[in-house]
């Protein structure tokens, strides 16, 4: 029995990864905000790694918005998609990469 892929929508294992990376940038917001909350304001060091924290939760919850915004176009897409320029899986993919390149970035970085 296979099942039939609907015009338009994304691949379930493509699916299963953006739920995953959706997942994920979620932990690392509240692990950021977390982090963020221990910093003492009234030293120079603290401030710029309050910043720093913050920048970085901005980042995964961005992720997060463009991940569920694909999610749900995936949802409501009904009919041919033919016409679009970019197909969901094709945005789907370059979210994937975008999201893999920014998880290198990160972990290049010195703790």
């Amino acid at each position: 029995m296979t099942i039939e892929k609907k015009p338009g929508h994304i691949r379930p294992e493509t699916k299963e990864k953006l739920l995953l990376c959706l997942e994920m940038a979620g932990s690392d917001t509240v692990d950021l905000m977390t982090e963020a909350y221990g910093q003492n304001l009234f030293d120079k060091k603290g401030r710029g790694d309050k910043v720093w924290l913050y920048k970085g939760a901005k980042e995964a919850l961005s992720c997060m918005e463009k991940i569920k915004r694909l999610l749900n176009d995936d949802e409501l897409t009904k009919g041919n998609v033919d016409e679009r320029s970019i197909t969901p899986e094709q945005q789907a993919a370059q979210l994937l990469e975008a999201v893999a390149k920014k998880l290198d970035e990160r972990k290049q970085r010195p703790s």
